[in-house]
C-alpha cells in the first residue's frame, strides 16, 4: 500500500530531516532523481566494469552506478524532460514523444502483420497436408476396392502382434 504525498507536505517532511535520515537498517540508499524531477531512494547498483581496445587489451576498468545508466541523476534536473510511456525514456520536447509513439507503433503494427501472415502460411500449409492425406487415402481405397476389406478383416479372431505371446 502506497501512500500519497502533497508536494507542500513533502517539502515539510525534508525539512525536519525524517524523510532523507529515515533509514533504519538494511542497505544505505541513495537518493536519484529522474529527468522529469521526481525523487527514488533506492540502493546503489555497483558493477565493476572493464574497457576494451579494439585489439582486446584492455584499457581501463572501474566501478560504476549501473542506477546512472537508467537515466536516473545524482542530483535534480535543471531543465526536466517529458517522459515517455511507450520507450520509457525520457524526450525534451512533446514532438519527440509522439515521433516515439509513431515509431513503437508502426513496430507493434509491423509485427502484427508478420505473425497474421505467419498463422495465415500455417493453415495454408495445413490444408495442403490435409488435402495430400486424402488424395492418399482416396487412391488406397481405389486399389483396394471395398472399403471394408480395407478396414475390417475378414474374420472376427484377434490378430496376433508378432512376438507377443497369447495367454
Amino acid at each position: 500500500m502506497s501512500i500519497k504525498v502533497s508536494p507542500e507536505r513533502m517539502q515539510q517532511i525534508e525539512k525536519i530531516e525524517y524523510g532523507l535520515n529515515g533509514d533504519i537498517g538494511g542497505l544505505p540508499r541513495t537518493t536519484y532523481y529522474t529527468p522529469d524531477g521526481r525523487v527514488i531512494r533506492a540502493i546503489p547498483s555497483i558493477r565493476e566494469y572493464v574497457v576494451k581496445d579494439k585489439d582486446g587489451k584492455v584499457s581501463g576498468k572501474g566501478i560504476r552506478d549501473a542506477n546512472l545508466d537508467r537515466g536516473w541523476l545524482l542530483s535534480p534536473p535543471s531543465v526536466r524532460k517529458l517522459p515517455c510511456r511507450w520507450c520509457d525514456r525520457w524526450h525534451d520536447t512533446p514532438e519527440e514523444v509522439d515521433a516515439c509513439h509513431h515509431q513503437q507503433s508502426t513496430l507493434v503494427d509491423g509485427e502484427a502483420v508478420k505473425a497474421k501472415q505467419k498463422e495465415v502460411n500455417e493453415v495454408v500449409a495445413l490444408k495442403n497436408e490435409v488435402a495430400e492425406l486424402r488424395a492418399m487415402l482416396s487412391k488406397f481405397m481405389e486399389a483396394k476396392g471395398n472399403v471394408r476389406q480395407v478396414f475390417q478383416p475378414e474374420t472376427n479372431e484377434p490378430t496376433q502382434v508378432p512376438g507377443e505371446a497369447r495367454g
